[in-house]
C-alpha cells in the first residue's frame, strides 16, 4: 500500500482497521500486508497492543503462496480480504469486500485485461467467500442480479468518512497549486481517480457551457495524470479552456481536507460508483455538490446534493451555474451535506462489519 497514494480499496481498509482497533469489543485483529503503512493512528494502535500488523513479504506470489502459508501458521480464524480476490488457497474461511461492479455496467471503460481479472475476482468472491460484504444497498443489488447463488450471504456495510473532513480549519495555501489558480477565491473541484468511468469529458464540456454563461472560478481535477488524464488536457485545451481548467496531479492526502473546504462546488459526475467517497468527504467539508443520479451515488447524497443524469450535459451545466449564482443553495445544500454525512461513521461501519465477522465463524 503506497504512502504517497491511496486507492479507494486502501482507504476503506485504512479506515476499516482505525475504526475497529478502537472497538471495546472486536475480536483480535491482525492486519497482514505486503509493506509498512505510514498512518499515525495505526501505529498508535499497534503500539498500544490494540493491533498486529504483520509484513508478509515476497518477491512473486504474495496472494497465492505467502499469505496463505501466514494465515495457516498463525492459526487464523478467519480472513477479510477487501479487495474481492480471495486466494487460490485458504486455511480458514474468508469474508470478501466487493466495491462495484463498474465492469459489468459499463464494460467499455475498461480494459479487456481488467475485465478479465475483475470477472474471475467476482465470480471467485461469490463462490467461495463465506459472507460478502457490499459497500453500498446497490452493490448489493448488482450482485444479487448478477450472482444470486449468493444472494443469502450478502450484506450491504456503507462506509464512514474520517472526522478530517469538516469545515473548520485552514483553508489551501495559495502556493500550493500552480499560479493564477487563485484558490482564496474559490473553485470548482474533482477529486479522484482519471478514468473513463468517471465522465470527465462531459465536466470538461459542462464547464465550457458555464464559462459562456457566467463568471465563474477555475476548474480544478485533481487525481494522478494517467493517460487518459494527459487526453483530458489535450481535451481541455481543444475547448480553449487551458487558463481556466487546472490539472495539479496528485496531491498529498494530508491536503485534501483544506482543498475541500477551500472550494466553492464539488462536482462528481460519474457513470457508476459503488459508493462514491469524495461525495461524502466534500459534504461532510460543507461543500455543496453535484453528482450523478445513478448507482450509489443518490443512495449517498440523499437530498444533500443535486443530482443529474451522467449522460446530461445542459443538466450539469444547468447545476453548476445554479450554485454559483444562487448564495441560498449553496448554503442549504452545505447544511444538508454536513448532516448527511454524519449519518456516515467509520465506526458504524466497523460495528457491522464484527457482526458479519461473527456470523461467518458460526459465533
Amino acid at each position: 500500500m503506497a504512502a504517497e497514494q491511496r486507492s479507494g480499496v486502501e482507504q476503506y481498509v485504512v479506515g476499516l482497521v482505525r475504526a475497529l482497533s478502537r472497538l471495546d469489543d472486536a475480536p483480535e485483529i491482525i492486519a497482514y500486508v505486503d509493506r509498512t503503512i505510514p498512518d499515525p493512528e495505526l501505529d498508535a494502535a499497534t503500539s498500544s497492543g490494540l493491533l498486529r500488523t504483520h509484513v508478509v513479504r515476497a518477491r512473486r506470489g504474495w496472494l497465492r503462496a505467502a499469505l496463505p502459508w501466514r494465515l495457516w501458521r498463525d492459526h487464523v480464524d478467519l480472513v477479510h480480504l477487501p479487495s474481492t480476490i480471495l486466494p487460490p488457497i485458504l486455511p480458514c474461511p474468508a469474508v470478501a469486500t466487493v466495491h462495484d461492479l463498474a465492469w459489468i455496467r459499463y464494460p467499455r471503460t475498461y480494459s479487456r485485461e481488467d475485465l478479465a481479472m475483475q470477472r474471475l475476482a467476482v465470480s471467485g468472491a461469490a463462490r467461495r467467500a463465506r459472507h460478502i460484504i457490499a459497500n453500498s444497498e446497490n452493490t448489493a443489488r448488482d450482485l444479487r442480479e448478477n450472482y444470486p447463488a449468493c444472494s443469502h450471504r450478502i450484506t450491504a456495510i456503507p462506509l464512514g468518512v474520517s472526522a478530517d473532513f469538516s469545515p473548520a480549519g485552514p483553508r489551501l495555501s495559495n502556493d500550493i497549486l500552480p499560479a493564477g489558480t487563485r484558490p482564496a477565491d474559490g473553485y470548482i473541484l474533482y477529486v479522484g481517480r482519471l478514468h473513463p468511468r468517471k465522465n470527465l469529458r462531459l465536466l470538461l464540456r459542462a464547464y465550457r457551457l458555464v464559462l459562456d454563461q457566467v463568471a465563474a472560478p477555475p476548474l480544478l481535477i485533481v487525481g494522478p495524470i494517467t493517460a487518459y488524464g494527459e487526453e483530458l488536457v489535450a481535451e481541455a485545451r481543444r475547448l480553449e479552456m487551458e487558463q481556466h481548467v487546472v490539472f495539479p496531479g496528485y496531491l498529498p492526502e494530508t491536503l485534501l481536507p483544506a482543498l475541500y473546504r477551500s472550494a466553492t462546488v464539488f462536482v462528481y459526475p460519474s457513470l457508476y460508483e459503488g459508493v462514491g467517497l469524495p461525495v461524502l468527504e466534500a459534504m461532510a467539508s460543507g461543500v455543496p455538490v453535484v453528482t450523478s443520479n445513478t448507482s450509489a451515488m443518490p443512495e449517498v447524497a440523499g437530498e444533500a446534493a443535486l443530482l443529474v443524469g451522467p449522460e446530461d450535459v445542459q443538466g450539469l451545466t444547468s447545476a453548476i451555474v445554479r450554485l454559483l449564482t444562487d448564495q441560498d443553495l449553496r448554503k442549504s445544500l452545505s447544511e444538508r451535506g454536513r448532516a448527511r454525512s454524519r449519518e456516515f461513521t467509520w465506526e458504524r461501519t466497523a460495528r457491522a462489519t464484527v457482526e458479519v465477522y461473527r456470523r461467518a465463524v458460526g459465533q
